[in-house]
């Protein structure tokens, strides 16, 4: 069984109504829709999506929100972003239902203001709608996921043992950096090095350690830094190094630093790219490992991913019970498929 742990999609039905309650914000996101779904017919067309995975050989895919629709970036109050929201998570469970329950849809909802509507509305998303998940943003406006304006959201997914997506966006300050804006570089290396910061401030802040049961799915293997910068990580922070190096940055954790990184799951969408799925797995073993394509995208259609992703991960001198769950056992226990 091969399912793929982390796409994009979204439900072009729905775009009138999300520019009607996104305003000028939301119609400029549904005209960029619009736009990609010309390009990428299979961005909107679920029998398309469908027809794709069959090709492939792929049961499930998991598909989440363009992170440009995310409802946290609609500008106004939280009223306006809960109705935004749920718009979305309504166009989110139709695309799940019309597919037959190979699409295995995550929502949004607006992380600020939690108590003035978000929870309920998450509830329902999940218990009502049946998404599988939510997925949110690197930073909210600029502002860190671990912030304390943001604890009620992580204390809910805690509690509802609900899997939280996380997609890189512009790092903040990107106007002060120009030279990073030039050449796709925010693409390329910024978003990753941006999960990389949020992962980290999710363990520093301790968010991991008083939520243990969370279950976090990095995008991009974590950015890939984490799995390639273990060592420097652990040789920087580890209690027993913080005395000689940054002592005073953190607070000590209960556990060894090693043990959250291995809570969270990366998912392998890197281009393809076999020795830094490797790497990962060297680090942390099979266990947290999610294959993913990051569908629609990549060159031409992008349907190639869907064809050659999976034999990347075959190619890898593993054991064949570690490649079956990388390729799907892993996700079928993340999200309750089984």
């Amino acid at each position: 069984m091969i399912i793929d742990g982390h796409t994009h999609m979204m439900n072009e039905k729905y775009f009138d109504q999300l520019a009607t309650k996104g305003g000028k914000w939301g119609e400029e996101r549904v005209n960029f829709g619009r736009g990609i779904a010309q390009r990428k017919p299979h961005f909107t067309d679920v029998g398309e999506r469908v027809a794709q995975l069959d090709r492939n050989g792929i049961t499930y895919q998991v598909i989440t929100p363009q992170s440009t629709f995310d409802c946290n970036l609609l500008p106004g109050d939280i009223n306006a972003q809960l109705a935004y929201a749920k718009v979305l998570n309504n166009s989110m469970g139709e695309l799940m239902e019309e597919s037959k329950g190979r699409l295995i849809a995550a929502g949004t909802i607006p992380m600020a203001g939690f108590e003035q509507g978000s929870r309920q509305e998450m509830e329902r998303a999940i218990k009502t709608l049946g998404l599988k998940a939510i997925g949110i943003d690197t930073n909210i406006r600029g502002k860190p996921i671990d912030a304390p304006e943001f604890e009620l959201f992580w204390a809910c997914a805690n509690e509802m043992d609900v899997p939280v997506f996380i997609h890189p966006v512009k790092p903040a300050g990107t106007n002060d950096r120009p030279y990073e804006a030039e050449y796709d570089l925010i693409h390329n290396f910024g978003w990753p090095f941006e999960t990389t910061l949020m992962l980290c401030r999710l363990i520093f802040s301790g968010i991991m350690e008083r939520y243990p049961a969370l279950k976090v799915v990095s995008h991009h293997l974590g950015g890939g830094l984490v799995p390639f910068f273990m060592g420097r990580t652990l040789e920087t922070y580890e209690r027993k190094n913080q005395q000689a190096n940054y002592d005073g940055q953190i607070e000590p954790l209960p556990k060894p630093l090693f043990e959250y990184f291995s809570s969270v799951y990366y998912d392998t969408a890197v281009g393809g790219s076999a020795p830094a799925i490797k790497c990962a797995y060297e680090v942390f073993g099979a266990d947290p490992l999610l294959f993913a394509t990051d569908a629609p995208w990549g060159p031409g259609s992008g349907e190639f991913r869907l064809r050659d992703y999976p034999k990347v991960i075959n190619s890898l001198e593993i054991p064949e019970a570690d490649k079956k769950k990388i390729l799907g056992e892993n996700a079928l226990k993340l999200l309750s498929l089984a």
